[in-house]
């Protein structure tokens, strides 16, 4: 075996530029699968069906009022009529999504607004509706005249109902929703959830849903009951919303008073979900924590008397409660979940339990590589099966471009035009979506040795995150100088204040360790950069580069996640899979080795027949599965040795996850993945980490 020496620094940039190798060298084994596959329209998915019919899809804007308008613009095509509420307070619009879903509106959404200010994007949204007329909630001091003019001013009738007070703001709603009813819901005006929870089936079943103090019923809303026709109420909520004393007031006055209620709002929300008949075949999840999300959502599960479920932000406060218990009554039953807002207001894990009632869903990130051209990014999503979900949790792109000599970075693209769209496409998946930014070589240095310049590099971030909605940033280090380790934590401590408050996620990628006395690599501080990154991505492959070997034999795997996890907790964790392999020749003057390709496992399969090698399996006693392996003599009479990964190979290194609790798998890259090798590997995704 022919051997190129090297020492520890020229070792780690010739893995950097073995890497960089890789993008060229991966995007062109791209062009050369679409020639095999011809040059018709590309497969939407190389999977006939999927075994699940089960979809989870995600209503989310930047803001409230973009949520709402997300809600509205993806079930809405048009209505002839809106409800409009402020967005900043709830009172006024408990009752809404009753008289949106009534005859007077005709099943209109219901949109928020600022309250001096009609925003551009509900304006835009009612006139895409064809609307002709805006129903107003609350008198001037909730939504001024002036953005009542603003509508007037855009050809729009508008209608206000208000009242002297929150109370009669809803008697007033109630009694122009319904023309009448024996029955009514009665909910705290002090607090939204217990509202919210019954809105859905109230305005489905043209109940009136009217609002009351806590110790005493107002007369406002006595007098709605009385004209409504009321002779039975439920009130929603314990008695901390609505007193005995209130409730007794009620049955001295002749009516037939039951409770839906228990001991906080989501025990609450499942009572009601419990005790009344609902369509099972959707299920709108919304945090119980603010009110906006499931105040619009509310509309769109009245159409069809759906539920409403609401979720804390913590998952923590989630697992083994009764939310979760009705989940794993009802889960197989519902064909559709919606999730309103983004996964700042609804998380990953939280939406893992909703899923499959585990937080202990491991993550599997991919890194999305079309290298700045669109329809590659386009392309390698139509390999995923249509649960995209079950399969990938991060998508992350390199449309980042390459660091500047201040510190900057842009995209690769001219505009943040195509990088939003990408962004948004992958969100359309139900999935985030976190840019990958390089940090490496001179460049970086300079950077991270420059706090001028780290801020710059903090602000394009910043910027590009902000532009294109992305739900934080990858940062990948590269070969880094030794010495520069404090610079390197300080950048992540950086990025992680900043970004975190504003609910963005920070993952950091860095190159493999074994251990403290490894002498390259000393720049990453696994422990100390773990405590400003929500994942620590190791980069477990590429252990040969200047000699044929494999990618990532599973022994070595085994050392540097044994490694990692005695200074990053586990479950912060993300471990490298490579979905590639590297194709080596004799070099010209045959004492040594050099890449003549990198390929994925369909180009490698498709070059070993072509050059009738045999593909073996290189093992050892502690991995006897090995991964494959061929060698051949090219026409030019020079030898090749090649590696590469398979299913087999993949499912050793996926075990590895769980014989570490580790937090889940980055794969590298989607660019090696195509309609042949993706049978093979996304299923097995699904089934080892998923």
């Amino acid at each position: 075996m022919f051997k190129l020496k090297m020492n520890s620094h020229q070792k780690k940039r010739a893995t950097s530029l073995v890497r960089k190798g890789i993008a060229t060298l991966t995007l062109a084994s791209f062009f050369t699968c679409s020639l095999f596959m011809g040059t018709g329209e590309m497969p939407k998915s190389a999977y006939a069906a999927d075994s699940s019919t089960t979809s989870f899809t995600r209503f989310a804007g930047e803001t409230r009022y973009e949520t709402a308008v997300e809600i509205s613009s993806n079930n809405w095509t048009n209505a002839s009529s809106v409800v409009l509420t402020r967005g900043d307070a709830f009172p006024d619009a408990l009752a809404g999504a009753v008289l949106a879903n009534s005859a007077v509106v005709g099943g209109g959404p219901l949109l928020l607004t600022e309250s001096n200010r009609l925003r551009p994007e509900v304006l835009q949204e009612i006139q895409r509706l064809n609307a002709s007329s805006v129903f107003i909630l609350g008198g001037t001091g909730a939504i001024s005249a002036s953005v009542e003019n603003a509508l007037k001013a855009n050809g729009l009738t508008t209608y206000r109902i208000q009242g002297n007070d929150r109370y009669e703001t809803a008697a007033n709603i109630s009694t122009t929703s319904v023309e009448s009813s024996t029955r009514a819901f009665l909910a705290s005006g002090k607090v939204f959830a217990d509202a919210l929870s019954i809105s859905s089936y109230a305005a489905a079943n043209g109940i009136p849903l009217l609002l009351t103090d806590t110790q005493k019923v107002p007369t406002a809303t006595l007098n709605a009951l009385q004209k409504l026709g009321v002779t039975e109420i439920t009130l929603i909520g314990g008695e901390s919303a609505i007193s005995a004393s209130a409730a007794n007031q009620l049955k001295t006055a002749g009516y037939t008073v039951s409770r839906l209620s228990d001991l906080d709002r989501y025990k609450t929300n499942v009572a009601i979900l419990k005790g009344l008949p609902f369509n099972m075949d959707k299920m709108i999840i919304a945090t119980g924590s603010s009110f906006p999300d499931a105040l619009a959502g509310s509309v769109l599960a009245a159409r069809n008397n759906n539920p409403i479920l609401l979720v804390p932000k913590d998952e923590n406060a989630l697992l083994n409660t009764p939310t979760t218990a009705y989940l794993g009554t009802n889960r197989a039953s519902v064909n559709n979940f919606f999730f309103l807002g983004g996964f700042d207001v609804i998380s990953t894990a939280i939406q893992n339990i909703v899923r499959i009632g585990s937080t202990s869903s491991k993550i599997s990130l991919q890194f999305w590589t079309g290298y700045g051209v669109k329809s590659e990014y386009e392309r390698l999503l139509t390999y995923v099966p249509d649960s995209f979900a079950d399969y990938i949790d991060i998508l992350v792109p390199n449309f980042a471009g390459g660091l500047q000599d201040d510190g900057s970075f842009a995209y690769r693209f001219s505009t943040a035009e195509t990088p939003t769209y990408l962004v948004s496409l992958g969100h359309s998946k139900n999935v985030q979506v976190l840019p990958l930014v390089m940090v490496d070589g001179e460049l970086g240095n300079n950077m991270l040795s420059d706090p001028a310049k780290r801020n710059k590099f903090v602000t394009s971030a910043v910027k590009m995150i902000q532009e294109t909605n992305a739900d934080g940033i990858d940062v990948d280090f590269e070969i880094l100088d030794d010495d520069l380790e404090e610079e390197v934590t300080d950048l992540l401590a950086q990025l992680y204040s900043t970004l975190h408050p504003q609910g963005k996620m920070v993952i950091a990628s860095v190159m493999s360790k074994t251990s403290d006395a490894q002498t390259w690599y000393a720049e990453f501080n696994y422990h100390d950069m773990a405590q400003y990154a929500d994942y620590l991505q190791i980069m477990s492959y590429d252990y040969s580069t200047s000699n044929p070997g494999p990618i990532a034999p599973v022994d070595w795997v085994r050392k540097v996640m044994s490694y990692a996890v005695t200074k990053v907790p586990s479950e912060k964790i993300l471990m490298g899979i490579p979905y590639y392999g590297r194709d080596w020749r004799v070099n010209n003057t045959g004492d040594g080795w050099v890449i003549s390709q990198t390929f994925g496992w369909t180009i490698a399969k498709k070059t070993a027949a072509e050059a009738g090698a045999t593909i073996t399996r290189a093992n050892t006693l502690t991995d006897p599965i090995g991964v494959p392996t061929f060698t051949y003599v090219d026409e030019n009479n020079r030898k090749h040795s090649c590696y590469f990964d398979d299913r087999l190979s993949w499912g050793v290194k996926l075990d590895l996850v769980n014989e570490f609790d580790l937090g889940g798998i980055a794969g590298w890259s989607m660019g090696s993945v195509n309609d042949v090798s993706a049978p093979e590997l996304y299923p097995l995704l699904k089934e080892r980490i998923q």
